[in-house]
């Protein structure tokens, strides 16, 4: 499938629901900002008991602390400040009208979220082995007699989870986005689309960049 290499106009349609292309641009970016602060609000709230947690009970916290695989989360830290970069490519790729290199930083950046879910899913599989899952009754906890090491460890997970969820769900809906750049024409209609996508992908990388000191670094 052949992708035009020439500039193309930016923001050229006119939509109906909206008085002109610029209203539309922010329209879409101030949803986009709504959702992403209520879901900041999530994720605060789940660092915050855990360094309260921390603050409380050192001792409980450092022992199950120490169980994480502290060399996984920094690699994917660097896995994903390396997302953003692309990500960020790819924004600026679109507002010069470049396709084709936009959609090669697209790609790059999905390949990128992917490496950070493989190792995720390793890192999961690894405390699996360990007896590092307090919620599987078959594989009992070894810290299961101190509460606040359960705790610790049920918040790394729903936290951990939850963001594994966001970025799944971000790197599906950049793949179908990167199938429609394939076109022509695409960033004179949707060029937008980049822009506001751009904004959640920068979020996912921010949750993480909070949770990795917070439950690796500052507890061990």
């Amino acid at each position: 499938m052949s992708l035009t290499a020439e500039p193309q106009p930016v923001g050229v349609e006119r939509v109906e629901h909206f008085a002109s292309v610029e209203q539309q641009r922010h329209a879409a970016t101030l949803g986009i900002w709504a959702w992403l602060v209520t879901e900041l609000l999530l994720f605060s709230g789940l660092f915050l008991v855990a360094l309260i947690l921390r603050l409380q009970h050192p001792e409980a916290v450092h022992a199950a602390a120490r169980h994480l695989k502290f060399w996984i989360g920094a690699v994917n830290t660097v896995v994903l400040i390396g997302s953003s970069l692309t990500m960020s490519a790819a924004i600026e790729f679109s507002r010069m009208g470049w396709q084709r290199a936009m959609v090669r930083a697209m790609l790059a950046t999905a390949a990128l979220g992917s490496l950070f879910l493989v190792l995720k899913g390793y890192e999961y599989y690894a405390d699996f082995e360990e007896h590092m899952m307090p919620f599987l009754a078959r594989r009992p906890f070894e810290l299961t007699e101190t509460p606040a090491a359960r705790l610790f460890v049920n918040l790394y997970y729903v936290a951990t989870s939850l963001h594994a969820l966001h970025l799944f769900t971000g790197i599906s809906i950049l793949l179908g986005m990167t199938w429609m750049a394939t076109k022509p024409g695409f960033l004179g209609r949707h060029q937008n689309w980049i822009e506001v996508y751009g904004l959640y992908w920068h979020f996912i990388d921010l949750i993480w960049i909070l949770a990795f000191p917070i439950l690796y670094v500052v507890n061990r």
